[in-house]
C-alpha cells in the first residue's frame, strides 16, 4: 500500500486547500448555472447539492490530512494523528462508505460533460482538464482505504507500546 502522504501530495500538487475549494465552487456554480441544469428535476438538484457538500468537505479533509502529515514528518497515519484528524478521517471514511463508486463516476462524468458542453475551443479544453483533475482527485480519495489505514495505525501503536514495555 502506497503511503498516504505520497498519494495526497500527488493529487494536491496543484494548489492550496483554499484555492482548490474556490476552483471546485466556481466550476460547480458553472454546472448549476448551465442550461442543462435548467431542466433538472428537484431530485437532481438535491442530488447535486449533496455532491457539492460532499466534494467540499472531502477536499478540505484531504488537504488537512496532508498538512498534518507534513507537520508531523510522517508518511502515514500515527496514533497521535488519528486523534488530531478524527473529524477529517471521518469525512473521508464517510465519503468512501456513503457513495458507491459507480455513482461517483456517473456524477463526475455528468458534471464534466456539462462544463465542457461541446466547446471545442480553449474554454472547453480548460474545462475538460479541470474536470479530469477533479475526477482523479475524488476517485483517488475514494480508493484510499482509509479505514484500513486507521486500523494499521492503531495496530502499529499497539505493537510499539508492547515492544517498549517489553
Amino acid at each position: 500500500m502506497e503511503n498516504l502522504l505520497t498519494i495526497l501530495t500527488r493529487i494536491t500538487a496543484c494548489g492550496t486547500s483554499a484555492g482548490f475549494i474556490e476552483l471546485v465552487e466556481n466550476e460547480l456554480c458553472n454546472v448549476i448555472g448551465s442550461t442543462s441544469a435548467n431542466n433538472w428535476s428537484p431530485g437532481q438538484r438535491a442530488e447535486f447539492m449533496a455532491f457539492y457538500t460532499v466534494f467540499r468537505t472531502t477536499a478540505t479533509a484531504a488537504f488537512n490530512i496532508k498538512g498534518a502529515l507534513e507537520r508531523a514528518h510522517a508518511e502515514d497515519l500515527t496514533r497521535e494523528l488519528l486523534t488530531e484528524l478524527e473529524s477529517d478521517l471521518y469525512e473521508l471514511s464517510s465519503f468512501q462508505a456513503g457513495i458507491e463508486l459507480d455513482e461517483l463516476v456517473a456524477a463526475l462524468d455528468q458534471y464534466i460533460e456539462i462544463l465542457v458542453d461541446g466547446d471545442r475551443g480553449i474554454d472547453g479544453t480548460i474545462a475538460a482538464i479541470t474536470g479530469n483533475y477533479f475526477r482523479t482527485f475524488f476517485l483517488t480519495l475514494h480508493s484510499l482505504e482509509i479505514e484500513e489505514r486507521i486500523s494499521i495505525a492503531k495496530i502499529n501503536h499497539h505493537f510499539s507500546t508492547v515492544l517498549y514495555e517489553y
